[in-house]
């Protein structure tokens, strides 16, 4: 091989790896953009547990609702499109979009991500606050090594219609993404 012919291979490759980065950048979803995600949204009807249960939720804990402001029932449960790779999910459900807009909202904030770590012993739904919480296994670069540190199980939260839906993730836009892949799936043909 000449050094013209190497030039040539090499060129290729780097054309070749960023094509796959470009590629790769688009093909980015709705779920994967959390910029343009909609927190607070209306649904096209009221659901309930069986809805979320026949599109393949599946519900591990009922919470008893006593205690939650015009709350109608509360599930744990978790979800994936990837049966290996399924997230924790709590849905509190309420009579409205309007109800659990105004009665559900703050509490949604406060039980997510560093409001729920500031205000976990004041939270005013308690039953459950032992599942928002866990031990999280994080990678310790220095020593290569992992440990665990507790902290808020759900990072951030979505309405849609009757529904609070509280999302699991590192973060809030990890939360925020499952948020949206849980919406989108369950609502297709929804924007936002």
């Amino acid at each position: 091989m000449t050094g013209r012919d190497r030039r040539r291979s090499r060129y290729g490759i780097v054309v070749v790896f960023a094509l796959l980065i470009v590629a790769l950048a688009a093909c980015g979803g709705s779920s994967d953009n959390v910029e343009n995600f909609v927190q607070v949204r209306e649904a096209p009807a009221d659901y309930t547990i069986d809805d979320l249960k026949a599109f393949g939720l599946k519900a591990s804990k009922h919470y008893d609702v006593e205690g939650l402001p015009d709350g109608l029932d509360a599930w744990k449960g978790f979800w994936g499109l990837d049966p290996y790779d399924r997230h924790d999910y709590e849905i509190r459900f309420y009579t409205s979009h309007d109800l659990a807009v105004s009665s559900g909202k703050q509490l949604a904030i406060d039980a997510t991500g560093a409001e729920f770590e500031a205000k976990r012993d004041s939270q005013v739904w308690t039953e459950g606050v032992k599942d928002r919480w866990q031990a999280r296994g994080v990678t310790d670069v220095s020593s290569g090594g992992s440990r665990q540190a507790p902290g808020p199980t759900y990072q951030d939260w979505a309405i849609v219609g009757n529904m609070v839906i509280l999302c699991d993730g590192l973060d809030s836009e990890q939360a925020l993404k499952r948020c949206a892949s849980l919406i989108d799936n369950f609502l297709p043909g929804d924007e936002g």
